[in-house]
């Protein structure tokens, strides 16, 4: 494997969890979609951050162990994860709280299960809504996000990323078997701009964090801070607008062959 892709998954990789703990002192937990039932990979709900701002988060954490990884489905979310997600959401526009994600996550679930109870659309509609969303966004990517399943939360006026971190449509190893293994998983990851440095050079990324700080933790709790208080004097119009163009000028950047 990789050695990028080693240090991603290790165990002791910065967590969604741990960051929403030290973001939000007290948190009142979102927990199912009311309907299928809870997916523990999501950590969802609402809480005031040390600043007095009011937010709603979304975390997707890949698990620390064996036992924690089978229960969190190694961080790939089912149907129920996107629709509590959306259920987050949906409550965040009701009461114009922000949305804040947090993700380390290898894309959605693609079993049967989920494919039967409409993963598509439920990633179809939490993608919708976060476009749609009146109050700013702001996604974290603090390992991998790929496919349209990490896509649903980074829908957002503002992306920050681990300077190790991945972020692309596919994870590397689905780019090396679509190419019948004609690139290596290393030469996949240079091949796409899944990384920090070069979306950030085409201004998708609004931040780098390095993965390495001693003050980590504080650092991405300032980021958050800092990277909604750019947006939050924006009028609904303008939220919605400044999203839009994001992605807008990053697919004018992308190469014509």
């Amino acid at each position: 494997m990789d050695e990028r892709l080693k240090r991603l998954r290790a165990a002791d990789r910065i967590s969604a969890p741990t960051i929403i703990k030290a973001l939000l002192p007290a948190m009142v937990r979102q927990r199912g979609d009311r309907l299928l039932g809870q997916d523990d990979a999501l950590t969802a709900g609402f809480g005031q951050t040390a600043t007095g701002l009011r937010i709603a988060v979304l975390g997707v954490d890949r698990g620390t162990d064996i036992a924690s990884r089978r229960q969190k489905n190694g961080g790939a979310l089912t149907v129920p994860g996107y629709r509590t997600a959306l259920r987050v959401v949906a409550h965040a526009e009701k009461f114009q709280m922000p949305v804040v994600s947090l993700i380390n996550m290898p894309g959605a679930d693609a079993s049967p299960q989920s494919e039967r109870y409409g993963q598509s659309q439920a990633i179809a509609d939490l993608i919708a809504a976060t476009g749609q969303l009146t109050v700013p966004n702001l996604v974290v990517f603090l390992g991998e996000g790929h496919s349209g399943g990490a896509l649903a939360f980074a829908n957002a006026n503002r992306i920050v990323m681990l300077d190790d971190s991945l972020f692309n449509v596919a994870s590397p190893e689905a780019v090396t078997a679509i190419l019948h293994g004609q690139q290596t998983i290393s030469e996949a990851i240079d091949l796409l701009p899944m990384t920090a440095e070069v979306l950030q050079q085409r201004g998708l990324v609004d931040q780098v964090i390095e993965h390495d700080d001693a003050d980590l933790i504080q650092l991405i709790i300032q980021s958050i801070n800092q990277q909604l208080e750019s947006v939050l004097t924006l009028s609904a119009v303008e939220v919605v607008a400044q999203r839009e163009a994001k992605f807008q000028q990053f697919l004018a950047t992308w190469p014509v062959n």
